[in-house]
């Protein structure tokens, strides 16, 4: 049986449904009777620092913390965040993607997060760094992570973050 795509009809199910297509190696699919054409437009929400939610996924590379920061500069320039955390989110934007990438492997990925909420700027990132199963190996990798985040903790701290 030949799905149509365009203005020709096909026969249907009883719950209004075109018959899914068989071919392997692909599950079945249903296709909806109806779509909406043109679909809904995009939300045109403008941005404002209380819509500020972005989330990055970068290569562990050597310029990867430059061009984190250079993103989160255009980020927090088009949301319209005010002047003075601008630059301390900036810092600790490339501070956490220095350390996230001290701790993943070349050609792995870190992922990085811009988010706003209360009026508090959070900015996450994480690593691929797996945990270590041997005890000490586990227990110097903890040390090395403390010693490479005290920075950061300090940065933010600076800034009345957390």
């Amino acid at each position: 049986m030949t799905q149509h795509v365009t203005g020709e009809t096909s026969p249907r199910t009883p719950s209004g449904y075109a018959p899914h297509a068989t071919a392997a190696p692909f599950l079945p699919q249903m296709v909806p009777r109806f779509t909406q054409c043109p679909p809904p437009p995009p939300d045109l929400t403008e941005p404002s620092p209380t819509n500020l939610v972005y989330g990055m996924t970068l290569p562990s590379a050597l310029g990867t913390p430059d061009v984190a920061q250079a993103s989160a500069e255009v980020m927090l320039d088009v949301h319209e965040v005010e002047e003075k955390a601008i630059d301390p989110a900036l810092l600790l934007v490339h501070a956490l993607a220095v350390h996230a990438c001290r701790f993943t492997g070349a050609g792995e990925m870190i992922h990085l997060g811009l988010h706003r909420l209360d009026n508090v700027l959070q900015v996450t990132v994480h690593d691929t760094h797996t945990t270590h199963t041997h005890r000490r190996l586990a227990a110097a990798c903890d040390k090395r992570r403390r010693t490479s985040l005290a920075g950061v903790r300090e940065l933010a701290e600076a800034h009345q973050g957390t």
